[in-house]
């Protein structure tokens, strides 16, 4: 007896509303697929909503896309990797995979990333870049032109930028300096950026270069790559960074920042200056008030909700009212640690010129502070 051959069922045969029901059992990566077969099925995709669902893009030797609830962990996430070229790259054999190959992957990673956004109605989070030597600048350009000329992403929420090679820093460079947006937090890592010795072979004028404004920086090194003009132009509210900044920058950004003329987003600043502070110099012209390290505290909460305690300081009032408060990180806390003699000591010599003063026995000794030479180049400036 021979079998009847089994017949195709055709999805879109069945009833709008059935349709979608079947839709909603199917995870990301096929909706995605499903919604490439025609105007119909995309218009039934846009109508399946899955919550909580980000949009993360990784740049590396692909392009790598992942959608997921951030509140997750990595392995439930789904991910599609673009591939320059048609080359021969082992595929994950995994459902949460989808692997495409495009010869113009600048190009294509931009119109992926639109799709998913539109069909998926979900939020851009932020990318992380890696530069692979397989990534070469013709696909990275197309990448970036799709970046620049989208008006729905006005600014990059989050960006993680990293190289595992020396000879890839120029490429990362490049890539910064042609990124013409904003972005909410900046992460660089060490090797990120050039160092001193290949600035020099390579005669550059400056370490960094950012166009847009940036709210968040850090810096997971102090190495010294951010200049007085930088730091004007990126406008930062929080930011912890190295820097060339000499005592006369430091001045000069204050009094900007006190005639309103830049940084008026200013909230926390660390800055590592390029030698050791000077207040002489810091405060000419400010009209600064010093205040007393022993009795005035003031709290600030970083966007990592770390929360920096700061004893004395020296106000500086801007022309509208608003105070920010200037000092050294030797005399600021981040817990309720008692202050110790010795840095009242050091605070009423180097901020206060006060010199001769007996120690204060009203608090504790500390025989293991030590006020090093480094501690001494660091700044801070803080807006409540």
């Amino acid at each position: 007896m021979s079998r009847r051959p089994s017949r195709k069922f055709s999805l879109l045969r069945l009833p709008r509303l059935a349709l979608i029901e079947v839709v909603k059992c199917w995870n990301p990566i096929e909706i995605y697929l499903f919604s490439r077969v025609s105007r119909k099925t995309k218009e039934i995709s846009k109508l399946v909503k899955i919550p909580y669902l980000e949009l993360y893009l990784r740049v590396s030797e692909c392009y790598k896309v992942s959608l997921g609830n951030p509140a997750c962990c990595a392995s439930k996430h789904w991910y599609f990797r673009l591939y320059p070229g048609l080359r021969n790259y082992e595929r994950y054999k995994n459902e949460r995979y989808l692997d495409i190959y495009s010869k113009n992957a600048g190009k294509s990673i931009g119109k992926l990333i639109d799709h998913c956004l539109e069909i998926f109605d979900c939020e851009f989070g932020g990318m992380t870049v890696i530069i692979d030597p397989v990534m070469k600048s013709s696909n990275l350009k197309l990448f970036m032109n799709w970046i620049n000329d989208n008006e729905k992403l006005s600014k990059i929420p989050y960006l993680s930028i990293y190289s595992g090679e020396e000879g890839d820093q120029f490429c990362l460079n490049w890539y910064m300096q042609n990124l013409k947006k904003d972005i909410g937090v900046l992460h660089l890592h060490r090797g990120s950026y050039e160092t001193e010795r290949s600035m020099k072979v390579r005669e550059s004028k400056r370490l960094l270069k950012v166009n847009g404004k940036v709210d968040n920086l850090i810096l997971f090194s102090r190495e010294k790559l951010i200049d007085l003009d930088l730091m004007i132009r990126m406008d930062c509210v929080y930011m912890d960074v190295g820097g060339s900044l000499t005592n006369r920058d430091l001045n000069v950004f204050m009094k900007n920042w006190k005639e309103m003329k830049t940084n008026e987003r200013v909230g926390f600043y660390f800055i590592g200056a390029k030698e050791i502070l000077d207040w002489s110099i810091i405060l000419e012209g400010l009209d600064g008030e010093i205040r007393d390290v022993r009795t005035v505290r003031r709290e600030y909460t970083s966007p990592e909700t770390q929360m920096f305690k700061v004893n004395g300081g020296v106000d500086i009032t801007r022309s509208d009212g608003k105070i920010a408060t200037i000092g050294m990180t030797f005399h600021m806390i981040h817990q309720d640690e008692p202050l110790s003699r010795e840095m009242i000591r050091d605070y009423q010599k180097l901020i206060q010129n006060m010199n001769g003063q007996e120690m204060d026995m009203n608090f504790v000794h500390d025989p293991e502070y030590k006020l090093t030479a480094e501690l001494r180049k660091e700044f801070f400036v803080m807006v409540k």
